[in-house]
């Protein structure tokens, strides 16, 4: 009896967990994952707020900016990450704010959160001078997402992804992003000559993980 109620739990969040599906045509260890932050599927743990975990093998869509998993050749996103508490993967941990996941990369007194994004651009959409028209960027969007090619192995050919990054600090429980060192000094005036002395010191580039990581540690 207590073998079938496992196996029902089990069965409930992966319900909760599923939305859109396809087909994973190529092998994980052999294709490069251009639109995923991790470079393959890697082992991990999605905890409900219910207090269900799930162990799967996970990856972040930069495009769809969903946590997804891959079972029996098959690629699934979490289909309401509103109902997800924390991912795990690795040594790394997630966690889901405005139907996004970031991940938390300080998580002291100040929580310092990173955020995965990804253009995307296919033959034809360029305008010039490395630009490309709105219209063709979005119907470049829509189609992948359509065919299904986001959440592909490996895009179709043609489709170029140009990956993108930016750091928030969660305050209050908003979102405030820290693409330089007036908007961290804004939030933390108390701190306003500390930080502007490390970043001096150490050269800080704010788009760069790990200088934001040792600024945000110095400051704690």
């Amino acid at each position: 009896m207590k073998s079938i109620i496992t196996i029902l739990k089990y069965l409930l969040v992966l319900m909760l967990l599923c939305t859109r599906i396809t087909y994973a045509q190529h092998s994980l260890q052999t294709v490069k994952l251009v639109q995923y932050v991790l470079d393959q599927f890697t082992p991990g743990t999605v905890k409900m707020k219910s207090g269900e975990t799930s162990n799967q093998n996970l990856n972040y869509n930069t495009i769809t900016n969903e946590m997804v998993f891959e079972e029996n050749g098959k690629i699934a996103a979490i289909a309401k990450p509103e109902n997800v508490d924390t991912v795990y993967i690795s040594d790394r941990k997630f966690i889901p704010l405005n139907n996004k996941f970031y991940e938390v990369l300080a998580n002291g007194s100040i929580i310092l959160l990173e955020e995965f994004t990804a253009s995307v651009s296919e033959p034809g959409t360029s305008i010039g001078y490395g630009s490309t028209t709105e219209s063709s960027a979005t119907s470049s969007y829509q189609s992948l997402i359509r065919d299904g090619g986001a959440y592909a192995l490996k895009l179709p050919d043609g489709f170029k992804i140009i990956p993108n990054q930016a750091f928030f600090i969660l305050k209050d429980g908003k979102l405030e992003k820290i693409g330089n060192e007036r908007q961290l000094a804004k939030f933390f005036p108390d701190k306003k000559d500390a930080i502007k002395d490390w970043v001096k010191k150490n050269n800080t580039t704010f788009s760069k993980r790990d200088d934001v990581i040792a600024l945000i540690k110095q400051i704690e």
